[in-house]
């Protein structure tokens, strides 16, 4: 859902990207985009000439409206869907830790960005944060949210330290009504919403991929307690460090 929040967030963003790169006249590739197209008029009234607006959702409707070109797009193809060296900007906000497959990701956008143009992506909440669950379930006794002041039953880092067999009981434990904690974490470990990719993987496959990296901005936060970081390490989620970073944007040409 676009909040006032979050649309004050993509403002600071799209301002943080002309930073990098003057966007007046571009042509834009914007991945994940939402319905209602915010972010892509936001992009044409930065200056941006053409915003490619691509979502892969199955609710997602190509169409044209002015400088907006609404596509569906699978971000993993890029390269065989995208011309190559057609693109001055490849943007979007919170898509790294939804895409199941990002070396292909990063290699497809090296392919059709143009020459002097800019890859600016981030992902968050991702995997190894406090809130990497990214938990949204609607189940029989509550909607279940991860973003939601008390709609989050998993406390912090919690799903790092159980698996798709052992978190039900823990949520149990916490009050969650045994049907719906068997949703969230068929959720949580199951969904193909989310990629599960950690923090130490995430860089290396970013470092490994054709993109030159031009900066990184991280936003992190308080570390897990020594307990959980102790449950992690011994987990089946362990060696990711660092897991107070929750979110990820990778500036790249």
């Amino acid at each position: 859902m676009m909040t006032d929040e979050r649309r004050d967030d993509l403002r600071k963003r799209i301002e943080t990207v002309a930073r990098y790169k003057d966007i007046a006249g571009a042509t834009v590739l914007e991945i994940g985009a939402d319905a209602k197209g915010f972010a892509a008029q936001m992009l044409l009234d930065a200056g941006a000439a053409r915003v490619l607006s691509s979502n892969y959702g199955e609710r997602w409707t190509p169409g044209a409206f002015g400088g907006i070109e609404r596509i569906r797009l699978d971000a993993r193809r890029i390269g065989e869907d995208i011309a190559p060296a057609s693109i001055d900007l490849v943007f979007g906000i919170a898509v790294l830790e939804h895409i199941d497959g990002l070396a292909e990701f990063f290699a497809g956008a090296k392919q059709a960005l143009a020459p002097g143009g800019l890859f600016f992506v981030q992902g968050g909440p991702i995997w190894t944060c406090a809130v990497g669950h990214h938990v949204g379930v609607k189940g029989e006794k509550g909607h279940y949210r991860f973003g939601i002041p008390g709609a989050n039953p998993i406390p912090p880092w919690a799903h790092l330290a159980h698996d798709r067999e052992t978190l039900p009981g823990f949520l149990v434990e916490q009050g969650v009504w045994p049907a719906d904690a068997r949703l969230i974490a068929d959720f949580v470990y199951g969904s193909p919403k989310l990629n599960r990719v950690g923090y130490r993987s995430m860089r290396a496959l970013f470092d490994a991929s054709p993109l030159t990296a031009i900066d990184r901005i991280e936003g992190a936060f308080k570390p897990p307690p020594a307990d959980m970081m102790a449950r992690i390490a011994s987990g089946p989620h362990g060696g990711q460090e660092r897991y107070d970073v929750a979110g990820i944007t990778f500036v790249a040409s």
